[in-house]
């Protein structure tokens, strides 16, 4: 079993709420390390606290910064020194940043190695009760409907069971869409798994609360027929609201801006 060494990178990952989930094996790398890149260096700085260990050299390494961020970690690592990529919850370079500098150091002909733990797909596709071969793991879906509903419908044509993420407060949302558009599928939501509130409701999607909920959630979608139609609905009357709602899923943005935009145009038409 290869072991992180100077002029490799220790991928690692920590719970995702339960603390006892961080193994020993992943204890005594950062116990090791000279430098942790982190999502939020706060959230990684409560970790080590928590676990009794000493605090290195920490770096943020989130979206914004990660691939600028990637030359600095090559030199360090062409050093000799332990370098350990974390992110807040989970494991890294899937959801959350450092892919890219996985790529770079990759490409710089340096190792990358594995040290598995928590992940919050495998942990809610283990526990939904929906088949886990094949699984496609979709990340976060678009946050405004129309793209959100497009995104939907290309993901219902793979086959298999569908697993995304979402923040609760988009929960409720998302739950709706898919209920609306695959009433047939039975789900799974999964949130605060290994914590104390931890809860998985279960049934088909017609059935299951379509409300946001605290903190980050696993949507677990079993397999099923595709959406039929692609589009939304056609209005129910000739009304302005009800086209704008339906132009803006067409359009991906919010109802209000389609809206807005139909009454200017309604006002040049007019002349």
């Amino acid at each position: 079993m290869p072991e992180p060494s100077p002029s490799s990178l220790a991928v690692l990952a920590t719970p995702i709420g339960n603390l006892g989930d961080l193994s020993p094996r992943a204890r005594q790398v950062l116990a090791e390390a000279d430098l942790v890149l982190c999502e939020d260096t706060r959230a990684t700085r409560r970790l080590l606290s928590a676990v009794g260990l000493p605090t290195p050299t920490l770096w943020r390494c989130d979206a914004h910064r990660e691939a600028d961020q990637a030359g600095a970690v090559i030199a360090r690592l062409q050093a000799g020194e332990a370098v350990v990529l974390v992110s807040d919850a989970g494991t890294p370079a899937i959801s959350d940043p450092g892919g890219k500098v996985v790529e770079a150091v990759l490409a710089a002909g340096l190792a990358v190695v594995a040290v598995p733990g928590p992940s919050s797909v495998a942990a809610a596709l283990s526990v939904s009760g929906l088949p886990a071969s094949p699984f496609h793991f979709l990340g976060f879906p678009p946050r405004k409907e129309g793209a959100r509903s497009r995104w939907l419908v290309e993901a219902s044509r793979l086959p298999g069971t569908l697993v995304m993420l979402e923040s609760g407060r988009r929960l409720g949302g998302l739950v709706a869409e898919l209920a609306r558009l695959l009433p047939d599928r039975q789900a799974a939501i999964c949130r605060e798994l290994t914590k104390m509130h931890e809860a998985v409701l279960r049934g088909p999607l017609p059935e299951l609360p379509a409300e946001d909920q605290p903190g980050e959630v696993v949507v677990v979608v079993g397999p099923g027929e595709p959406v039929a139609e692609a589009g939304p609905a056609a209005p129910s009357d000739g009304s302005l609201k009800a086209v704008a709602e339906v132009l803006a899923q067409r359009w991906g943005i919010s109802r209000r801006e389609a809206y807005q935009r139909l009454l200017v145009l309604e006002q040049d038409l007019q002349g």
